[in-house]
């Protein structure tokens, strides 16, 4: 019987609660980190199926190697929630067909509000990525892990295919695994002092 809660006890679906809210950041870091790979792709000269499928790596990657290297069990959207798979697939190939036209409105992939939209898939994914590992009872430094793997480890494997420096293994960005790091660090720190689920997630 199919359950109304996802794989780390959060809601099915986003809703007011705050894990609610944490499902519904989630989806929307889905579909920001989709149209980027997407993005990236076409700019290698990738047509739509290469950019689908970059763009879905960048998405679910981190955590599809969370999963089947760290936790042992198969990937989060063949067991439960295969939506992240259709959204990604759907929003990567949104992006290929719509950047183009943004390009010309002057939109570039430097944009501040590209900047805030990925800053927020990755705090959405980090903590996550934590919750995985607390769910399957690993260490706090492997929960911390879980959480980096899930927020950049797509990215890397994005860069890899698109014979890219991967953007985690350079200095222009620390900043960039670095915060994620922060970020699942300071959940389970929250957590580790009683903070409530609500004030976790927010911190």
């Amino acid at each position: 019987e199919a359950s109304n809660f996802g794989v780390v006890g959060m809601p099915r679906y986003p809703d007011a609660t705050p894990m609610g809210i944490l499902r519904g950041l989630d989806y929307f870091g889905t579909v920001v980190f989709a149209c980027t790979g997407s993005i990236t792709a076409a700019s290698t000269g990738m047509d739509v199926f290469g950019c689908m499928i970059l763009g879905t790596v960048t998405a679910v990657g981190g955590g599809t190697l969370r999963d089947v290297l760290v936790i042992g069990k198969r990937p989060f959207w063949s067991d439960g929630e295969p939506e992240y798979f259709s959204m990604s697939l759907a929003a990567a190939a949104l992006a290929f067909f719509l950047w183009p036209s943004l390009e010309e409105r002057g939109c570039t992939t430097d944009d501040m509000w590209i900047f805030v939209a990925d800053a927020v898939g990755i705090g959405a994914f980090c903590v996550i990525g934590a919750k995985n590992g607390l769910k399957f009872g690993m260490h706090p430094v492997i929960c911390v892990a879980c959480g980096v793997m899930t927020a950049t480890f797509g990215g890397l494997v994005r860069d890899t295919l698109a014979k890219r420096p991967a953007r985690i293994l350079h200095s222009h960005g620390e900043i960039y695994a670095t915060t994620a790091l922060a970020g699942a660090a300071a959940f389970m720190v929250a957590r580790r002092v009683g903070m409530g689920i609500g004030a976790r997630v927010l911190v």
